[in-house]
């Protein structure tokens, strides 16, 4: 990969979450430059070759990354290669805050997955300063345990209408 940073990096990407989003990701990143990411590279060429398949897209030239959980460096290394990293790498409690810490230490938005109301709590405790001093913004819950809350408000905004 080049010195230029990439848009986004999904991590975790060889995970049931993690390729839906790189599923999701060609359609939605089509104008942005983003890569995977994952601890083995050989699963990474694996889900870009099977998603490749089942949508008829070219994904060979979609940059891999090896990042691991275990090694604080590699973790690191990536942060400082995107703008924002979608941590797809659960449980978040045993996985997360590595990845958080990398990305608000590179000034690096992080969005993940997690309904997991004590790590996202604990995050935020211990890394809002240094986020804010950094320019990183740091966002959980955005997807499956979210979605209820979601269908709330989109049903409220369509049945009652206020001032």
């Amino acid at each position: 990969m080049s010195g230029e940073k990439l848009d986004a990096i999904i991590f975790g990407a060889t995970g049931y979450t993690g390729q839906i989003v790189v599923e999701d990701a060609i359609e939605i990143l089509k104008d942005f430059k983003w890569g995977i990411a994952g601890r083995n590279e050989t699963k990474l060429k694996e889900v870009l070759e099977k998603i490749s398949k089942r949508t008829n897209r070219d994904l060979s030239q979609i940059p891999i990354i090896v990042a691991d959980v275990g090694d604080e460096k590699s973790i690191e290394k990536m942060a400082k290669m995107c703008r924002i990293v979608l941590n797809c790498c659960g449980p978040y409690y045993l996985y997360g805050e590595i990845v958080v810490k990398a990305c608000v230490e590179a000034g690096t938005h992080h969005v993940d997955l997690s309904g997991e109301p004590q790590y996202i709590s604990a995050m935020q405790l211990k890394y809002q300063d240094l986020a804010q001093s950094s320019g990183s913004y740091v966002v959980s819950n955005c997807a499956f345990e979210s979605i209820p809350a979601e269908l709330g408000v989109l049903y409220a905004e369509k049945n009652f209408p206020g001032t």
